[in-house]
């Protein structure tokens, strides 16, 4: 008898769990869907949802790695369990107009170059961080340069900017452009 109780029990707790439902959107997540994922509590999720509200929409991985508590192995562990927009694609942030007022419209001011490469010369900081090995310090490192010494001539030009050396920019040969 035992044993069919305890038996009835484990499949009555297998039936209950919540079935897998897909990756979870990180820029439209509610706090408990985040607090569902492997290395995530509430405390993690409410962190994810407050810098989201900061600093606008999550474009990768990366940009999950500013917000405090997430690490090198969380991030290894959400890799295959989220996205950053509904069709897998990073979302397209809104430029500052050239009248001063509002924003442009995103269409025309991506700086995205040809092939989906990313202009690092027009680029935002969530833009630069979606490059593989730039994170937040090496984006505003970027960004920085760029405004005091002018726009990087080829992509080769990154190595120049402190931390950046010749594996990095070795990495990033087909994600970047500076047209």
């Amino acid at each position: 008898m035992y044993r069919l109780v305890v038996c009835f029990v484990l499949l009555l707790g297998w039936f209950s769990a919540p079935a897998w439902a897909g990756p979870v959107n990180v820029n439209t997540a509610s706090e408990s869907e985040l607090d569902s994922l492997p290395g995530i509590g509430p405390s993690k999720a409410a962190a994810i949802i407050a810098h989201r509200d900061s600093n606008g929409p999550f474009v990768s991985l990366s940009d999950l790695d500013a917000v405090k508590g997430i690490g090198p192995a969380t991030l290894e562990s959400l890799a295959p369990l989220v996205i950053f927009s509904e069709d897998g694609q990073p979302p397209v942030a809104a430029a500052p107009s050239t009248d001063g007022g509002g924003t442009a419209d995103a269409a025309t001011s991506a700086p995205a170059a040809s092939g989906g490469r990313i202009n690092i010369n027009t680029a935002s900081q969530s833009q630069l961080e979606g490059l593989p090995g730039i994170g937040p310090s090496k984006a505003s490192a970027i960004i920085d340069h760029r405004e005091k010494i002018g726009a990087f001539a080829s992509c080769d030009s990154l190595s120049s900017v402190t931390g950046i050396g010749d594996a990095t920019v070795a990495n990033l040969a087909g994600n970047c452009a500076v047209e």
